[in-house]
């Protein structure tokens, strides 16, 4: 489970990042894409913080784990109230529901990791 938290956190990072450069390549409206760089970037810094914790051995923080789970709710509604058109639409759809899934597999390894989630990264190297 710690390897799925570490590699999901990773892509769910890059695909926070995705949201934040997305409007700059389409005509969206300027709630949308301030909606994007402000959560995109939370997301960005909650995600990458998870899969840093995982990787080094330690569970996701609870704070983490939340502000993931919410802007990445945030990131799927957002797109159908305030810019739904194709492709923006489709393209935001996919990459938020890949961060959401980033933050929900990190909560899952927070609420349901056992002892591999809890040793360092010496120790897992070590065994």
């Amino acid at each position: 489970m710690v390897n799925l938290t570490k590699w999901s956190g990773l892509v769910a990072t890059i695909a926070s990042l995705v949201v934040i450069v997305l409007p700059a390549f389409f005509r969206v409206t300027h709630p949308q894409a301030l909606t994007s760089l402000l959560v995109g970037e939370v997301a960005a810094i909650a995600l990458a913080h998870s899969a840093y914790r995982a990787s080094s051995g330690k569970q996701a923080s609870l704070l983490s784990v939340v502000a993931a789970i919410i802007s990445g709710l945030i990131l799927v509604v957002s797109p159908l109230v305030l810019s739904p058109f194709d492709p923006f639409l489709t393209i935001m759809l996919g990459v938020s529901l890949v961060v959401l899934a980033g933050g929900v597999l990190a909560g899952l390894d927070r609420v349901r990791g056992g002892a591999a989630g809890r040793r360092s990264g010496a120790e897992r190297l070590a065994g």
